[in-house]
C-alpha cells in the first residue's frame, strides 16, 4: 500500500513542468495588477504635487508647474498600463508553452524578455515624460540625485529648460535601449542552451544508422544466350538398332534382344 500515493497528481505536475508554469503565470498576473495600482499611485501622487505647488504661489512657473505635473501623472497611467499589459502577455506566453524536459529554462528566457521590455517601458516613459515635465516646470528632478547625479551623463548639471528636457530623453531611452537588448540577448542565449541539449538528448537516444550494402546487379545477357539459357538442352532416346526397343540411359545391352548397344 503506498501511503504516499496521494501526491502522485502533484509531483507529476511538478515533474511535467504543469506546476512551475501555472504558478509563475498567476505571480505575474497578480504583479500586473500590483504595477497598474502603481501607475494610479502615480498619477494621483503628482496630480497631488502640481496642485499643490501652484497653491503655494510660485508666480509665473504655477501654472507651468501644474501642466508638467498634469502631464507627466498621465504618463504615469500610462506606464501601469503599459507594464500590466507585458506582464499579462507573458503570463500568456508561459501558460502557452508546451510539456518539455527543459521548463525551466524556456520559463527563464520567457522571464529574460520580460524584464528587458519592463526595463524599456519604463524608461521610455519616464524619458519621455520627465522631458515634458522639465519643458513646463523648468525643473530637473536629476539634479536631486546628489553623488549618484553626478556619475550619471547629462545628470551632473541637473540641466533644465529644452536642452534639460533633451537630455534627460536621450538619456533614459539610452537606457532603456539598453536593457531591451541586454536582456533579449539573454533570452535567446538561454534558448540556444535548451536547443543545444535537446539536440544532444536526440543524438544519444537515436540508435546508430548500420548502412546497408545493396546486392550486385548482374548485368542482362544478350538474346542468344538468354534463349540458350531459358532452353535446357535435352538429349534424344536411343532405341536398339536390331529390334527396335527404346533403351533406358546408360544401357550397354537391350534388355529385349540382348543386342549389344554400340
Amino acid at each position: 500500500m503506498n501511503l504516499f500515493g496521494f501526491l502522485d497528481p502533484f509531483f507529476h505536475a511538478l515533474s511535467d513542468g504543469k506546476l512551475i508554469r501555472l504558478t509563475v503565470a498567476w505571480v505575474l498576473r497578480v504583479m500586473a495588477v500590483l504595477v497598474a495600482l502603481v501607475g494610479v499611485f502615480w498619477f494621483i501622487a503628482f496630480i497631488s504635487f502640481g496642485f499643490k505647488a501652484s497653491e503655494n504661489g510660485m508666480g509665473g512657473r504655477a501654472a507651468g508647474v501644474l501642466i508638467g505635473c498634469v502631464l507627466f501623472a498621465l504618463f504615469g497611467l500610462a506606464w501601469g498600463y503599459l507594464a500590466a499589459g507585458v506582464l499579462m502577455f507573458r503570463a500568456r506566453s508561459i501558460m502557452d508553452l508546451g510539456d518539455s524536459h527543459f521548463t525551466v529554462l524556456s520559463i527563464l528566457s520567457m522571464l529574460f524578455r520580460l524584464n528587458g521590455e519592463m526595463i524599456f517601458v519604463t524608461y521610455a516613459v519616464v524619458g519621455v515624460g520627465g522631458c515634458l515635465f522639465v519643458w513646463f516646470t523648468d525643473f530637473s528632478p536629476l539634479s536631486q540625485l546628489g553623488m549618484l547625479g553626478e556619475r550619471l551623463p547629462f545628470a551632473g548639471g541637473g540641466s533644465s529648460g529644452f536642452m534639460g528636457g533633451i537630455e534627460l530623453a536621450l538619456l533614459f531611452l539610452l537606457l532603456a535601449f539598453a536593457g531591451i537588448v541586454v536582456f533579449y540577448a539573454l533570452a535567446e542565449l538561454s534558448v540556444v542552451l535548451v536547443e543545444i541539449a535537446l539536440n544532444t538528448r536526440g543524438l544519444t537516444s537515436a540508435p546508430l544508422a548500420v548502412p546497408t550494402v545493396p546486392p550486385p546487379t548482374m548485368a542482362p545477357l544478350p538474346v542468344h544466350q538468354q534463349a540458350a539459357v531459358e532452353q535446357p538442352l535435352i538429349s534424344p532416346q536411343r532405341s536398339c538398332r536390331q529390334c527396335g526397343q527404346p533403351l533406358e540411359a546408360g544401357s550397354t545391352f537391350c534388355d529385349e534382344c540382348g543386342t549389344a548397344v554400340g
